[in-house]
C-alpha cells in the first residue's frame, strides 16, 4: 500500500513539477559548456569559463566542482546541469542532490530525454524524494531531432546537450571536456578509468551508445552553423580537423 501511496505522490509532484525547458534561454548569451573530458583540464581556463553568462555542466561533473577540485582548470561555477537522472554512481549521472545544487547555484536540472524511458527516470525522481522540486526535459520536438539523429542509439546526455546548445542563439559557445571518447575522463570523474581505451570499452560495454556516430554528427552541425560564434579547446579542434 506504501509503494501504492509514493507512486501517486510521485506521479502528482511530477505532473505539476516537470517543465519544458527553453532554449530561448541561451538566446544572446555567452555559454561555456564543460563536458568530463581530460581536455577541461591542465589548461589553467577555470577563471575564463566563469566569466562565461552562463556555464553548462554534465552529469557528475557537479560531484567534482563541489568537491573543489580543479577551479583553476575547469572553472567553479556551474548554471545549468544536464542529468540522465539515473543515480548510479559508476555508469549513471550521480546522486541527485539539490541542496548541492543550490550551493552551486544551480538554477536549471534538465534531463533532455522526453521520451518514454527518460520521463520515466524523471517520474522515479519525484517517486523516491516526494519533493515539490522544480525539473526539466528538452522539448519532445527537440529530442525527438536529436534520437533520430543517430539511427537508434541512445544520446549519451553530453551529446544531447551540445546538440541543444548549437541548435539555440547563442552570442559565443565554449566547448571544452568533449573529445567523444577519443581521451581519458578528467581527475574525479570516473577514476577508475584512466585511460582513453578503458573510457572507449566502458561506453562500447554500455551498449546504448555510439560515440563515432555523435562525433559524425557534431560535425554536421558545426557545419550547418558556420557563421556561429564557436570556440573549442585545443583537443577537440585538433580532433575535429583530423578527422
Amino acid at each position: 500500500m506504501k509503494k501504492l501511496l509514493y507512486a501517486l505522490q510521485g506521479f502528482l509532484l511530477a505532473l505539476g513539477n516537470i517543465r519544458v525547458f527553453s532554449l530561448d534561454r541561451f538566446a544572446g548569451k555567452r555559454i561555456a559548456v564543460v563536458g568530463p573530458a581530460s581536455s577541461a583540464f591542465q589548461t589553467g581556463k577555470g577563471a575564463y569559463i566563469d566569466s562565461f553568462d552562463l556555464v553548462i555542466r554534465i552529469n557528475k561533473s557537479a560531484l567534482t566542482v563541489d568537491a573543489g577540485k580543479h577551479p583553476t582548470d575547469i572553472g567553479s561555477r556551474t548554471d545549468i546541469l544536464f542529468h540522465c537522472f539515473l543515480e548510479n554512481l559508476h555508469s549513471g549521472g550521480g546522486p541527485l542532490d539539490f541542496a548541492m545544487y543550490e550551493r552551486q547555484g544551480i538554477r536549471f536540472v534538465i534531463n533532455p530525454r522526453y521520451e518514454w524511458s527518460g520521463v520515466r527516470n524523471s517520474f522515479n525522481f519525484y517517486k523516491r524524494y516526494r519533493t515539490a522540486q522544480p525539473t526539466y526535459l528538452l522539448s519532445r520536438k527537440l529530442f525527438g531531432k536529436i534520437n533520430r539523429s543517430l539511427g537508434g542509439y541512445r544520446p549519451t546526455t553530453g551529446y544531447s546537450a551540445l546538440y541543444a546548445l548549437l541548435e539555440s542563439d547563442f552570442a559565443e559557445l565554449y566547448i571544452t571536456g568533449f573529445t567523444f571518447f577519443k581521451t581519458a575522463y578528467g581527475d574525479g570523474y570516473r577514476d577508475d578509468m584512466k585511460g582513453a581505451n578503458q573510457a572507449r570499452a566502458f561506453m562500447e560495454g554500455v551498449g546504448l551508445h555510439n560515440p563515432d556516430a555523435e562525433f559524425g554528427e557534431f560535425k554536421k552541425l558545426l557545419a550547418k552553423h558556420p557563421g556561429k560564434n564557436i570556440r573549442m579547446d585545443d583537443e577537440l579542434r585538433n580532433i575535429v580537423a583530423a578527422n
